[in-house]
């Protein structure tokens, strides 16, 4: 049985499972798929997660943690690292914000997710409306960067601009 790089089964199948979703999307990324692409037996998605919808609740949870911006970390660069290396995350994260808009459960958990980015917006001065339609702006300049194939560096998905119109 292979291990994720901490040890864990249970981690190895969610960074294999938002791989595969941000690679071939979640179509083709079924528990089966995961398990395979793990070297895992079958059964392990709902042995660890009780089963599909438990698994696309973690996976939200595991991309969620790792899109925050670290410590010292501009809007700009988290932008570059969502559209560089974090590429395949990025477009996993859409992949299950477009499930969830047919899955209640999982709306409910990305709603969730978003409304933390919502309160350290606030936090930061905005109102609550404002920092609603700022995370969805940013959603978009993110997703245009993906279709048009930027990295993130080129003066169009630079978020500056967007940035000052909430200040």
């Amino acid at each position: 049985m292979e291990k994720s790089a901490n040890g864990s089964t249970r981690d190895l199948l969610l960074d294999t499972g938002i791989t595969l979703i941000g690679t071939v999307g979640s179509r083709q990324a079924s528990a089966r798929a995961v398990e395979d692409a793990s070297g895992v037996p079958h059964g392990s998605v709902r042995h660890h997660f009780g089963g599909q919808s438990g698994f696309l609740a973690a996976l939200v949870e595991h991309v969620f943690s790792a899109d925050r911006a670290a410590e010292g970390e501009s809007t700009q660069e988290v932008i570059v690292r969502w559209l560089g290396t974090d590429r395949v995350r990025t477009r996993a994260r859409y992949e299950l914000m477009l499930l969830a808009t047919r899955d209640e459960d999982l709306r409910h958990v990305i709603v969730g997710h978003r409304e933390r980015y919502v309160d350290g917006l606030v936090y930061g001065g905005l109102t609550r409306t404002e920092a609603r339609q700022l995370v969805a702006a940013l959603d978009g300049l993110v997703l245009d960067a993906l279709l048009r194939n930027s990295d993130g560096t080129d003066s169009d998905h630079d978020p500056t601009t967007l940035l000052r119109a909430f200040r």
